[in-house]
């Protein structure tokens, strides 16, 4: 059974038309990109299928990057006690602006990002600048001022 296709004649404007037009470019398709070898052989290369069987994101491995690591070396090494929880969460503020790109919070104190979600390679960095300090036995200012350098660098800027 063949079905048939029922075409409407329709009045659209002008501005339809363009939308439209804009609706129909967004479907052309986009994962594939014509590439010229080394021998001058034009080639398609479907980007999608690239991407199948490529792992994008771990979640194993963002969870013993924020915990086991992270988070872990910070409360190892910062300094302990309910006198110190102001200091705690100074450097925590500014290491959240870095993992999370640059991300603050706002006048509600809601940060609109997730560290637990933050992308493997802020957590690395994070990590290693942490690990620094730690080795060389630096001071709590120290290491907000570590952070601080990294956000102004990566133009994140700094939580209020």
């Amino acid at each position: 059974m063949v079905e048939k296709k029922i075409v409407k004649k329709r009045n659209l404007s002008e501005e339809d038309l363009e939308r439209l037009q804009i609706l129909q470019e967004s479907e052309e398709i986009k994962e594939e990109q014509l590439t010229i070898d080394i021998d001058s052989q034009i080639t398609v290369i479907n980007q999608a299928e690239k991407l199948i069987g490529q792992e994008i994101d771990d979640p194993v491995q963002k969870f013993q990057l924020y915990y086991k690591g992270l988070n872990s070396l910070l409360r190892e090494n910062l300094p302990k006690g309910k006198e110190n929880e102001q200091v705690r969460r100074i450097v925590y503020d500014k290491k959240n602006v870095l993992i999370n790109r640059g991300a603050k919070k706002d006048e509600r104190g809601i940060r609109g990002s997730d560290g637990r979600m933050a992308y493997i390679e802020d957590l690395e960095f994070a990590i290693k600048i942490v690990s620094d300090w730690i080795s060389h036995k630096g001071s709590s200012t120290e290491l907000f001022m570590d952070f601080w350098d990294k956000n102004e660098e990566l133009g994140y800027g700094h939580q209020d």
